[in-house]
Order: C-alpha cells, then structure tokens, then sequence
C-alpha cells in the first residue's frame, strides 16, 4: 500500500485491504480532531473564566463548561466531516444527507460523551479525588496542565471510539458500484 493509496484509497482494494485503511486511516484524522477539539476548548476556557451558575432541580450548576464544550464541539463537526469524508471513508454519497447523519450522530455523542460523561467525570474527580477544575497537576513549556485538561483528554479517547463506530456502520456506509448501501464483509485469511 503506497502513501498516496492509505491517505485516498483504491477503487482495487478488497474489503478487508480497505477495512484495514479505513482502520490506519481514521486515528490520523481522529489526532487533527481532537487537536481541534482540545485547542478551541482551551481557548474557550481562557475567554469564559467566569462561572454561569443557572438553577437546576434546586441545584446550582456552572454551564460554562457546556458552553464550553459546545464551543468546541462545533470546530470538532466541522473537522471530523470534512476528514471523514475525505480521506477516512472515501464517501461520494449524498453530502447533505451523510452531513445530516453525521451531525445527528455527533449531536448523540455530544449529549452522551461531551455534556454527560464529561460532567460526570468533573464531578467524581472533584468527589472522589477532591481535585478541582482548575488545580494544575503539571506545567510544560509555561503551559499549566490542569485536572479539567486531563478530564478533556480522556473523555476525547472515549468519544472517538463512539465516533468511529457511528460513523463507520450508521453515516458512511459502504456502497456498491450502483451508489447502493452494501455490506462490509471483512475477510479471513
């Protein structure tokens, strides 16, 4: 397999050498992704230092950090699509509908990955470990390392994992030559 055949594919691959690519492939794209993801997070962060307390079930919750995320989730859509369809999945299905399917598939992991888990992994530190958001666990290059970056980094690992998969089996699905959904068959030696 050629540089050029891993990053855009060939029409000659089999199942299994194409399954294989889309494997090699999707980490990559998933790295710029997440770059994306954690760097316009962070610089979300540093714009909103001040916490939005709403009442909520007779609890005061912060919803900076859904803003937050939503922020970041934003620049993440626009990223994944655009990788995804272009080098991961080789899609030249319908753009609006796979775009649609992406965005409502993204909209899942968001709710369940970046807003709930995410919130529930801020809360357990912070109970369990009695670490806060903005405790500095280590500094690189002047740049401090925070309990909330931490937090980002590993609901990331989980959220592309969902992702992957989603995409994968739910928006680029693989076509026959006549542009119909047809099964992915992974092949044994």
């Amino acid at each position: 397999m050629t540089p050029k055949e891993l990053f855009f594919g060939s029409d000659s691959f089999t199942n299994k050498q194409e399954n294989l690519r889309q494997l090699v492939m999707y980490p990559f794209a998933g790295i710029f992704t997440a770059l994306a993801n954690f760097i316009s997070f962070v610089i979300a962060d540093m714009v909103l230092t001040h916490p939005i307390d709403v009442m909520a079930f007779g609890h005061a919750f912060d919803i900076s950090l859904i803003i937050k995320q939503l922020v970041s989730w934003v620049v993440t859509i626009v990223t994944a699509h655009f990788t995804n369809r272009m080098f991961v999945f080789r899609s030249h299905g319908s753009y609006f509908l796979e775009l649609m399917g992406f965005a409502a598939a993204r909209l899942l992991s968001f709710f369940l990955i970046e807003v709930s888990l995410f919130t529930f992994m801020v809360y357990w530190v912070n109970l369990h470990l009695g670490l806060q958001e903005k405790d500095v666990l280590f500094s690189i290059l002047g740049f401090n390392c925070t309990c909330l970056y931490i937090i980002k980094i590993v609901n990331n690992c989980v959220l592309i994992l969902m992702n992957f998969i989603m995409s994968k089996w739910l928006v680029f699905k693989a076509r026959d030559k006549d542009g119909k959904n047809s099964e992915v068959i992974i092949e044994d030696d």
